[in-house]
């Protein structure tokens, strides 16, 4: 049997998109990087070239929204503390609002020019993750989802409860605890039905959320672990509370929904770590109805409304309905996500790919290659912009429009 501190790397090793930004700069070592230092001041943008590339040095970005008015909103984590949402219009970088907040701003969903919806991030026990709504130059939360997690802790105690609390325990090599049997949560992309309600993909909790500014919040889906070759959900590893032995599965890691026009809800997942090599092919892309709640989304006796649109994907980071009606998926990086924390495992390039989603089938294959891609979104115009995470090879992040 395995003890609780002798696990592998797992769904808590990618809190704030599985702690791999930061962690870059802790387990990379061996990987070339470079200084980043200095403040937003200094971004550089290609004046004469509104497609960009637009640079980020000195900050985490997360998510990326396009606005009515034309500009691409941008949440920017500055290594100083700073917090902030940008805006790219006319070759420019200019500051939208800046932001007060006690954790990193993750998802970001425009819901008009100069009115968003954002999220935060989780910590330990759950004590942090909200959704916030900047509007008019103020920002205020409206739904506390660590909260909700810490009093409802929905994948291990609703639905199929196939998560126990004890298997979110984990320490360091040298025996420092660093998460802890309980809920945890990490609210990270979302999208909003208009500009009172808000879908948010809870990564840790693995749980879509549905929340409101008025602060009401409930889970509209429950995810549940991939399956293994024998149809049974794919284990990870043994632990114990003291008193019986409990078995931990591979995390699904919702990180990414969209809306269609067609009624749908649109959920990707991350995958955590497994057992034995590499998380690829395992990634799930979900389909839901738009009005439906307390859903459970599994391939062994799940909601009959929530299925499978697509399957065998690697590392899905984020979803957006295009122009055409297709559902465009990415995927992180085709080694999966570890490529981005792990020095052994190289970059093997990142994707963009675009589904049908009345039949799952790829339609298109938009984009490969890309260097940690990590959100996506279409401009006024339909043209498709695309977030790169340089960072991770000694660059910075950008945002450029996608020739495609």
């Amino acid at each position: 049997m395995k003890n609780s501190n002798q696990q592998p790397i797992n769904l808590r090793s990618i809190y704030q998109l599985l702690l791999s930004f930061l962690l870059f700069f802790i387990v990379s070592c061996e990987k070339e990087t470079s200084e980043y230092t200095g403040k937003v001041a200094d971004l550089k943008a290609n004046k004469t070239m509104d497609a960009g590339p637009y640079e980020f040095p000195g900050g985490l970005v997360f998510d990326i929204s396009a606005t009515p008015d034309g500009s691409i909103m941008v949440g920017l984590n500055e290594f100083s503390g700073e917090r902030s949402i940008k805006l790219i219009k006319n070759g420019e970088i200019s500051t939208m609002i800046g932001l007060d907040v006690a954790t990193d701003v993750q998802g970001v969903e425009s819901i008009g020019a100069g009115n968003a919806f954002f999220t935060t991030a989780g910590t330990d026990l759950a004590a942090t993750g909200e959704l916030y709504r900047a509007s008019k130059g103020r920002v205020r939360m409206v739904a506390d989802l660590a909260k909700f997690e810490r009093d409802n802790d929905p994948d291990a105690f609703e639905g199929l409860q196939w998560k126990n609390q004890q298997c979110e325990e984990e320490f360091t090599d040298n025996g420092d605890l660093v998460f802890s049997a309980g809920p945890q949560n990490n609210p990270y992309k979302l999208t909003a039905f208009d500009g009172e309600t808000a879908i948010v993909a809870d990564a840790a909790g693995n749980t879509v959320l549905q929340a409101t500014i008025e602060g009401d919040v409930d889970w509209k889906a429950i995810l549940t672990p991939p399956l293994n070759p024998e149809g049974e959900w794919m284990q990870l590893f043994e632990t114990t509370d003291g008193n019986e032995d409990i078995t931990c599965y591979v995390q699904p890691v919702p990180t990414s929904v969209a809306i269609g026009d067609d009624g749908y809800v649109y959920v990707g997942e991350l995958t955590g770590a497994t057992p034995e090599g590499l998380p690829v092919g395992l990634s799930r892309v979900w389909k839901m109805p738009a009005d439906g709640s307390n859903m459970v989304c599994s391939e062994i006796d799940g909601s009959s409304e929530c299925n499978v649109l697509i399957g065998g994907l690697t590392s899905v980071i984020d979803l957006e309905i295009g122009p055409d009606g297709l559902l465009y998926v990415v995927q992180f990086d085709s080694n999966s996500w570890l490529s981005s924390v792990v020095s052994s495992i190289p970059w093997a390039g990142g994707s963009i790919i675009a589904i049908n989603t009345e039949t799952g089938q790829v339609e298109n294959e938009v984009a490969t290659g890309l260097v940690y891609p990590g959100a996506i979104t279409f401009d006024k115009k339909g043209k498709l912009w695309v977030l790169e995470n340089k960072l991770f090879i000694g660059e910075s992040a950008i945002v450029r429009m996608l020739d495609y």
